[in-house]
């Protein structure tokens, strides 16, 4: 029903025999006082994992390649170039990171590999507080245009290098894709169909454990790309200290800088400190004034030699967890896999392995690394397959 100017009442459907009317308004007026009113969900979106635990440059790094460093895991971006062979440059700042969570969220909607980029992505950037015309030839136009082409351009690798072990995912965002800017009649950009079509590597590394993230909060720290790291950052952890039953976590700032990456060198740890705490700072602020409760709260403490983070509530309320999804958090919680994992897992090892010992060699590695599998069956028996053949053994 939509609701009549000049305080008429809403005009209930045609199929609706008009002696039942007045009883089926009543019906609304009881339901309306008795639960209340519908509560609209917030706007979200989505970020993925691997593109938080090694972030995109905050300032133009002036270079063709360029490379991010965080434990044994790297990001490396290298620049399309184009037909006079020229490089576009590697994209950096708020703007692509908040593209890219366009793009993962109509993803995660979806499932599909075309992404509009016409009105929807207009109306996305007005909900994250972009105003003016993204498609002419001023200031927000050329911004959005160079930033849009040096990411799709991009190629981007992600390498795992540590222990013995290489492994690499190269990725090109969007393979193909297609942009109209009209600079006569700018205010026409939505008749134009402008996409993009990702690549499936980078659809099935988005869809493993997507990060929800309210497009509210993207729209406050927008101007800030350490901000959207840190509340990035912030929302994957919490969610992961809530699956693993963890009340604390604490990080050096040597930690939290390779982390974090803003561009300072090493040696001026003082100068990424004070950013760091200002980038908190504004995270919380917007973090509280979006909170239900004081329950939900941001609640850390930056001292001297580095970061404790508390277990905090998310600002997003969670549907109720799927079978699968209970019986994860319950390994992860438990640290043990249920008898019919273990008996496959002992047929998998071998004589010569005790799986109480590999189970527990398993959870206090990924506690370690930080990891959370989104299936720990299938990730500790790639764990069990990658020990034994370390050690020689055939499978």
């Amino acid at each position: 029903m939509t609701q009549k100017p000049d305080g008429q009442k809403p005009k209930l459907p045609a199929r609706v025999h008009p002696n039942e009317r007045p009883r089926i308004e009543t019906l609304n007026a009881l339901t309306r006082q008795f639960h209340g009113a519908p509560q609209t969900r917030p706007p979200l979106s989505y970020y993925s994992p691997i593109l938080i635990q090694c972030t995109l440059p905050h300032s133009d790094p002036k270079a063709r390649d360029w490379k991010r460093t965080n434990g044994d895991f790297a990001l490396i971006i290298s620049s399309g170039v184009d037909a006079n062979l020229i490089p576009y440059g590697v994209p950096y700042g708020s703007f692509p990171r908040l593209v890219l969570a366009y793009i993962i969220t109509n993803v995660i909607q979806t499932g599909e590999r075309r992404v509009e980029l016409s009105s929807h992505f207009s109306g996305f950037l007005r909900e994250i507080g972009y105003t003016g015309n993204h498609w002419g030839n001023g200031v927000n136009g050329r911004r959005v245009r160079e930033q849009l082409v040096r990411l799709l351009r991009a190629s981007i690798t992600f390498e795992s290098n540590g222990d013995g072990h290489l492994a690499a995912l190269d990725v090109k965002i969007a393979p193909r894709f297609e942009l109209w800017f009209d600079m006569k009649k700018p205010e026409q950009s939505s008749l134009f169909e402008s996409y993009i079509d990702i690549s499936e590597e980078f659809r099935q590394a988005i869809l493993r454990a997507p990060v929800p993230l309210l497009t509210s909060m993207l729209a406050t720290l927008k101007k800030s790309p350490l901000a959207l790291d840190v509340y990035m950052w912030l929302s994957y952890r919490l969610f992961t200290m809530q699956a693993t039953g963890q009340e604390e976590l604490s990080l050096s700032y040597g930690m939290l800088q390779a982390q974090f990456g803003t561009g300072i060198a090493e040696e001026n740890y003082r100068q990424f400190r004070k950013e760091l705490k200002l980038a908190f700072a504004k995270v919380a602020e917007a973090w509280n004034g979006n909170a239900d409760s004081e329950k939900q709260h941001l609640k850390y403490d930056l001292e001297e030699t580095g970061l404790t983070l508390y277990r905090t509530p998310l600002l997003i309320a969670k549907a109720k967890p799927s079978a699968t999804e209970q019986e994860r958090q319950r390994v992860l919680t438990s640290r043990r896999f249920d008898e019919t994992t273990r008996k496959q897992a002992r047929q998998l090892a071998g004589s010569m392995l005790s799986v109480d010992w590999l189970e527990s060699q398993y959870f206090t590695w990924i506690e370690q690394k930080g990891i959370t599998p989104a299936d720990p069956k299938a990730h500790f028996f790639d764990f069990i397959k990658t020990h034994r053949k370390r050690q020689g053994e055939p499978i």
